[in-house]
């Protein structure tokens, strides 16, 4: 498919989105399951390859930033007193929420009703299931916490709206490398 063609399809999927903020950077290649049940803020970032089920409902806030291949699923097969087995035509919904400012490593699986927490860091091949209080940092399958954000600093960049992609669209911030 011709880079034109995939903008243009991309486009007119971004319209069915419940809800769209300004300035999001989205890879062309998202793919979305109900795209009209996904809300996403403003400045947010999502990396290659992700796939979101956004039957039961997903929304993202405001400065969050996805890395690749990303899976969010948010409903999922009734399987408690089903009909049938492994499981019936019911589904569950269970809406997923990532809170702002939040940084979603690679190769993350958020399960249906899962809550990030604001401030909080992912780490790659997480598998998220359940409440994430803020300003938690996880890993692993399950995820656990294993520390915390400095609170004052987080709250104090957040007064200042210091909000990373905000800030690289305002003044062209260029990737440097850090000095250890």
């Amino acid at each position: 498919m011709k880079l034109l063609d995939k903008k243009y399809k991309f486009s007119e999927l971004t319209k069915r989105f419940k809800s769209n903020g300004e300035f999001n950077d989205v890879n062309l290649s998202l793919n979305v399951v109900y795209p009209e049940r996904l809300e996403l803020g403003s400045y947010i970032y999502i990396g290659p390859n992700a796939f979101i089920n956004a039957l039961g409902g997903v929304k993202i806030k405001t400065g969050t930033i996805i890395g690749p291949n990303l899976t969010i699923h948010s409903a999922n097969h009734k399987y408690k007193n089903a009909k049938y087995i492994p499981y019936d035509e019911t589904f569950e919904f269970r809406k997923v929420v990532i809170g702002e400012n939040v940084w979603i490593g690679g190769n993350v699986i958020i399960a249906p009703g899962s809550e990030i927490g604001e401030g909080c860091i992912v780490g790659a091949g997480t598998v998220v299931s359940g409440k994430i209080p803020k300003m938690s940092i996880v890993v692993g399958n399950p995820c656990r916490v294993i520390k915390k954000r400095d609170e004052k600093h987080y709250f104090n960049l957040k007064k200042e709206n210091m909000i990373y992609l905000k800030k690289k669209k305002e003044n062209n911030l260029k990737p440097k490398t850090a000095i250890y």
